[in-house]
């Protein structure tokens, strides 16, 4: 591979004789230095990128390769590196450049993250077996065989297994994508559906393992009490002597902990060993011939009629075969104990598939091997007194006890049945102490390890507290004390099969999440899902996630509730706290796939009057500083069209671009605001816009309408240029078959002087913002996160203009208490297919303006021909309301108008006026505009024609000023730029229609209809 030291000016000496051959050494630049070697002579000299060479006698010319420039960095792993915080990679403007920093040019040296030294046999396998034989190994395996017969268990075992060995595919499939940090089981699938589900299923998970503890510690509390009964020992009575030595227990187990991974897994081992001294001694102890006392106690031996009876289920005391597989379940739930402790292994990716798997398959068959051996030599009830032994025979091993239900012995009544078949007791009694005991410590570890990493995230609040680690281990103290709390409180009931169906449910609800990460990863195609464990299928994980969610209310209906509760609780907490997480998930990259899916879906869409939809491109430009032009936009998109704010920069470079964007998507997620943000760098403002009218949008989802705010500059002196460009892109917008809205307000919109967008940008550029999970500075101790650092603020002005502008924005902009009250003028006065009424309804349907009416203003409609008379006011009022109830849109009021009626003196002096102040030299021909009366100056565009329709606009703002002045929001027609219309003449007349008034939309179709009244 190339690298920078391939291509040294320096000359390296050898330390080893050089072999014979062709050797070259290359100095800076490119040349080769002559050097005297024993065998080879001289060494060659390079020109024109081609070298001589001499060996054995023979000269060779061949082409070299320069190679690429030295400063760039060669792929490593610290370049990939998540947790390495300095650049390791010049930037391309740099290399571009050739002003690469040194210090930069080569990746700089990251401490690499300290792993654990275990196995996958002593780090998964064993770990998972100890969890998997748990408590009910010894005393519950012949009580299930004997309430769903040796048919069924086997029927309950080959469920259980099969998906715990699915559920097991999909975690090493997971497990094999990529380094798994801390955290296991919660790492996962945070990083695979994101913080909502990660944060969900880390607490249940470590509600899982706490409650796990109680679990085996109650089993190993009632063996221990029952010892301490037969030799008549008693602290207070059964039941609080259950509790007591649980805790007892619970806090010995706790503090052996602290002395770290490496001697509890030694421990595991040697659990590993009296376990299967324990399954061994209960295997022989079958074939050893029972005496008188333990044939009263229900082992009478093997016998075919007693393996055909006990063979068939004989539920009694009110079970059922889903009541027995929730007591079996918490069997299999051990299969997730090697990805709680990756932090502790030396390869998670190779181990977990390996050691989980092996260890299912083994404990799987062991269940078996110990459970039918049991039942097949006992009776499922016995009185336990040798006297009744009369009663037995071989034909019907039956005691006398059975008809009365009162016996106390047997498979079914005595759960340490075991004990009775085992030829040396103790063995058993040392087996049930470790199965319980080694179960117990390894959720002590697992779940303190997963809630520390469910807080170090940060993604609720007030976890933090629980994050802190002490030692060289970085032992979780305050997650194992808070551990330790709950397991006590779950220790109180004393009922084993109660706390079984519990976590048999948070269990099944971890395995159905952790299925469903892996269909969800691979059915998103994400590029980045690529693991190295094969041996899965995603509809195989969706199908075993659904049947664990299945089993969950077929188990114990309450307690299913009660999990998926806290599960929907808690997702919608960390929903609505929008934490800083970027960790790429499946659920991200799924988003993606659909997006695109839908958008190609959508190009096949004809399109229809009804499912018109504004698509709105707004040229903004930078949208926090035109605020009140974005919610205004954002009012009329709002959950119904497309909004796209367009900025054009002049002459930036694309790394402020970069950064400009990055800030204004942030503002525009705080402000709520549902729009996108495109930036285009230009030369020009009218080449800019055009650029943008042209290529915004995708596919189906393009603009359909151009937004701008009125240009108020249009008439000083130094605006000439500017004023061409605006009405340029507006009669481009026109040319590209797009609908135009300017919105006019006397207060102006740009807030620029007010807002620290600049000082924003500056600060938040500079710092390092940390998205990423175990970001860590340069000292290795974790970082904290700088996200939004720095927000977009308006800072306090005295300017009563910029004052005016701010509480406008603060007018416009959403919320749930905000609401404009009054009425919105709609002067729709010409047909341009519907946008001019269309856009003011859809602003009432949304805040801030849906406590505004609507109140209509129109035209008579032309007389035809042969019509005797005009229409009467009330017949135009009529036919409008007809019209309008035809569209569903309800009006205050509809208000004739007329524009034939000559416009007032005062008006005509204004408009005479504006013309004259600020474009004198074009004086004489508005005058002749106004007043001349002479023929048409050329075939397109007569004065005369000029003339009347601007009278008809200076009378239209008598009627506005007369009607509208005191209204919410006025909407009315723009008026078209004509060919040979000048920019100048344009902007008075927008200026005649919107000057003194309230806030004015100007809105002109593209007279193809956007409404219809059929259905």
């Amino acid at each position: 591979m190339g690298s920078e030291d391939n291509y040294s000016a320096k000359r390296h000496e050898r330390s080893t004789p050089r072999p014979t051959g062709i050797i070259y050494r290359i100095s800076a630049p490119f040349t080769f230095q002559e050097a005297e070697t024993d065998d080879l002579g001289p060494l060659p000299t390079i020109t024109n990128h081609r070298v001589s060479t001499v060996g054995d006698g023979e000269v060779r010319t061949r082409k070299i390769s320069i190679g690429f420039d030295p400063t760039e960095a060669i792929p490593t792993v610290v370049n990939y590196d998540q947790l390495h915080t300095t650049r390791v990679r010049p930037t391309i403007e740099e290399l571009i450049s050739g002003e690469v920093k040194p210090e930069e040019a080569e990746s700089a040296p990251v401490a690499a993250k300290k792993r654990g030294q275990l196995g996958w046999i002593r780090g998964v396998f064993l770990w998972s077996i100890l969890n998997l034989w748990g408590v009910m190994l010894f005393l519950r395996i012949a009580w299930m065989n004997a309430q769903a017969g040796m048919g069924l268990f086997l029927v309950i075992v080959l469920i259980g297994s099969t998906i715990a060995i699915l559920t097991s595919l999909s975690t090493s499939a997971i497990s094999t994508n990529g380094e798994i940090g801390s955290g296991g089981t919660y790492y996962m699938i945070s990083r695979s559906l994101g913080p909502e589900f990660g944060t969900a299923i880390g607490i249940i998970f470590t509600l899982a393992n706490t409650v796990n503890v109680s679990l085996n510690l109650q089993g190993f509390a009632e063996t221990v009490a029952n010892l301490l009964g037969e030799n008549g020992l008693y602290m207070v009575d059964r039941a609080n002597d259950m509790r007591i030595i649980g805790v007892i227990a619970l806090i010995a187990l706790t503090l052996f902990t602290f002395c770290g991974m490496e001697l509890a897994s030694k421990l595991q081992s040697v659990f590993f060993v009296i376990l299967l001294a324990a399954i061994l001694n209960i295997f022989i102890g079958c074939w050893i011939p029972p005496n008188d006392a333990e044939r009263a106690r229900g082992f009478v031996g093997p016998s075919s009629q007693l393996f055909a009876d006990n063979f068939k289920p004989a539920f009694q005391k009110n079970e059922t075969f889903m009541s027995v597989f929730g007591v079996f379940f918490p069997s299999v739930t051990g299969i997730l104990a090697g990805t709680s402790i990756t932090g502790d292994l030396r390869d998670p990716s190779g181990a977990i598939p390996k050691g989980t798997i092996y260890a299912i398959i083994f404990t799987s068959i062991s269940y078996i091997f110990v459970g039918w051996p049991t039942v097949a030599v006992t009776l499922r009830h016995a009185s336990g007194n040798i006297s009744d032994l009369i009663y037995l025979n071989h034909s019907s091993p039956h005691f006398p006890c059975e008809a009365s239900a009162t016996c106390t012995e047997g498979n079914i009544d005595n759960y340490d049945i075991m004990q009775v078949v085992a030829h040396f007791r103790w063995i058993i009694v040392c087996g049930i102490f470790a199965a319980t005991l080694s179960t117990s410590l390894g959720c002590i570890v697992f779940a303190p390890k997963i809630f520390q990493a469910v807080c170090r995230d940060k993604i609720l609040p007030g976890f933090k507290f629980f994050a802190k680690g002490y030692g060289r281990n970085d032992e979780p103290y305050r997650a194992y004390a808070l551990g330790t709390v709950i397991a006590v409180a779950f220790l109180m009931p004393s009922d084993l099969n109660f706390i079984s169906a519990i976590v048999s449910n948070f269990f099944l609800l971890t395995y159905a999440l952790v299925n469903y990460a892996t269909f969800n990863a691979s059915f998103s195609r994400q590029p980045g899902w690529r693991p190295t464990f094969k041996y899965y299928n995603l509809w195989l994980s969706l199908a075993t996630g659904i049947a664990c969610l299945v089993i969950m209310f077929l188990i114990h209906w309450i307690s299913a509730i009660l999990s998926i509760a806290l599960i929907v609780i808690v997702w919608i907490c960390v929903y609505y706290l929008k934490p800083a997480a970027n960790w790429g998930t499946s659920l991200e990259a799924g988003i993606f796939r659909n997006a695109l899916v839908d958008a190609l879906k959508l190009l096949h869409v004809q399109e229809h009057i009804k499912n018109y939809r504004p698509q709105i491109l707004a040229l903004t430009g930078l949208p926090p500083v035109r605020p009140a032009l974005v919610y205004f936009a954002n009012s009329i998109c709002h959950s119904t069209g497309l909004l796209i704010c367009g900025h054009v920069l002049i002459d930036e470079s694309p790394q402020q671009r970069r950064t400009v964007q990055q800030e204004t998507y942030k503002w525009l997620r705080r402000t709520h605001v549902k729009s996108f943000y495109d930036s285009i760098v230009a030369a020009s403002f009218a080449d800019g816009a055009k650029a943008l009218i042209q290529t915004s949008g995708l596919g189906k989802m393009k603009p359909n309408i151009l937004f701008m705010g009125y240009y108020r500059q249009w008439a000083t002196k130094y605006a000439e240029g500017l004023t061409e460009e605006y009405v340029s892109v507006i009669r481009s917008a026109f040319e590209n078959r797009l609908a135009v809205m300017i919105l006019c307000a006397k207060e102006g919109f740009g807030i620029s002087e007010a807002v620290n967008f600049d000082q924003l940008v500056l600060q938040n550029a500079l710092t390092r913002v940390a998205t990423e999970d175990n970001v860590l500075d340069r000292s290795g101790k974790a970082a904290e996160r700088t996200i939004d650092n720095v927000t977009v603020e308006v800072k306090d002005v005295k300017n009563p203009e910029m004052l005016a502008r701010i509480e406008l924005s603060k007018r416009f902009e959403a919320g749930k208490k905000k609401i404009i009250l009054g009425e919105i003028h709609v002067w729709w006065l010409y047909d341009d297919g519907g946008l001019g009424l269309l856009l003011p309804y859809l602003l009432t349907q949304s805040s801030p303006w849906r406590g505004c009416k609507l109140k209509v203003f129109c035209l008579p409609a032309k007389p035809k021909e042969d019509a005797s008379e005009a229409p009467t006011e009330e017949q135009i009022k009529s036919n409008m309301r007809a019209l309008l109830d035809k569209f569903r849109i309800e009006a205050l009021d509809v208000v004739p108008v007329d524009l034939d009626i000559a416009p007032s003196a005062a008006n005509m002096q204004w408009f005479q006026k504006i013309i004259e102040e600020n474009t004198r030299e074009r004086r004489k021909s508005v005058h002749s505009i106004i007043h001349d009366r002479r023929d048409p100056l050329n075939k397109h565009f007569s004065m005369v024609d000029l003339k009347e329709k601007t009278k008809r606009h200076i009378r239209l703002r008598d009627l506005l000023l007369e009607h509208s002045a005191k209204s919410a929001l006025n909407v009315v027609t723009l008026p078209l730029p004509k060919k040979d219309q000048t920019a100048p003449l344009y902007m008075a007349t927008l200026e005649t229609l919107t000057a003194d008034l309230p806030p004015t939309l100007l809105v002109r179709g593209t007279q193809e209809n956007v409404l219809t009244y059929y259905c």
